[in-house]
């Protein structure tokens, strides 16, 4: 009979499932990750191993009175309250390198494919609209500034590949300096944010969400901003006040948006950048390689 009992919200990977069946643990399968169904599968539970979706907070910490350890599938724990865990004793890790290198690409791919407008130009393959080779000639990387808004494993990683790869010219913002050996090695230049925003042809957003984070880009930031500017936001939706963001691109504030993190998750029909052509938007998918979800 397995020792721990451990409730998962979604799917993992097969790895790691007979990872957790191999080590005597029993895992327990919730309807789905809106409160009510948490509260209702969390009791006897010794373990809680956590993705995206559902929020883990005081209310779960007592129905789960059992509870020893929050596993954060992927690198943020904004869905997690560490510190009413922490006043329960229960631990909170996470999995900080696992999906530095699917975000990172995917970065660099979405600065590729929103100007070069890939997926219209697929749509006009299919209807034999051989003309759109001619009616759109996007910038190339090669010699534009990056301004990378976070300069962690990922914003590191971003700068490795568009720096030294697309020869871009890379500067950053971050609360903490990098070690000079690695802003030569990068050929990176720390910043002011302000001064990012004004001297950056495309801005990547790779913070964690936190009280100084919030809406870290909003209206006035946008207006900092050029106008042939694009924004890609890989972190966490309310880093960016999606309003703003919103007004921002139809107005031609900003060129366009690579969005894959929404203020509401999963996104609904109302939010207003779904009527937006400027925009690339994905569904939270950008650390899912699977290389990423075995890790």
């Amino acid at each position: 009979m397995a020792t721990f009992k451990i409730l998962l919200f979604e799917p993992v990977h097969q790895k790691g499932l007979d990872h957790l069946a191999e080590n005597d643990c029993e895992i327990v399968y919730a309807e789905g990750f809106e409160p009510d169904q948490i509260l209702r599968a969390v009791e006897g539970m010794d373990g809680i191993l956590a993705r995206a979706q559902g929020y883990i907070d005081s209310d779960v910490f007592d129905a789960g009175s059992q509870l020893k350890v929050v596993g954060r599938h992927g690198i943020g724990v904004d869905n997690v309250d560490v510190d009413a865990a922490t006043e329960r004793g229960v631990f909170v890790v996470n999995t900080p390198m696992a999906p530095a290198e699917s975000v990172a690409e995917f970065v660099a791919m979405g600065m590729i494919a929103l100007p070069r407008r890939i997926v219209q130009a697929d749509s006009a393959t299919r209807d034999l609209d051989w003309g759109f080779r001619n009616r759109v000639h996007a910038p190339e990387l090669l010699g534009k500034t990056l301004g990378i808004v976070g300069f962690g494993r990922i914003g590191r990683r971003i700068a490795e590949i568009c720096g030294l790869g697309f020869r871009m010219n890379i500067i950053y913002s971050d609360a903490f300096p990098a070690p000079v050996e690695e802003e030569q090695r990068l050929g990176a230049i720390r910043v002011d944010l302000e001064a990012l925003l004004e001297q950056s042809d495309f801005v990547t957003l790779n913070v964690p969400l936190l009280d100084t984070t919030h809406h870290l880009i909003n209206a006035d930031a946008l207006d900092r901003m050029k106008s042939s500017a694009i924004l890609v936001n890989c972190a966490r939706g309310p880093v960016v006040d999606e309003q703003a963001l919103a007004q921002a691109l139809k107005e031609d504030v900003i060129a366009g948006a690579v969005i894959d993190v929404f203020e509401e998750e999963p996104a609904e029909a109302s939010n207003p950048l779904l009527e937006l052509d400027n925009v690339l938007l994905t569904p939270h998918c950008s650390g899912h390689s699977a290389e990423s979800a075995e890790n």
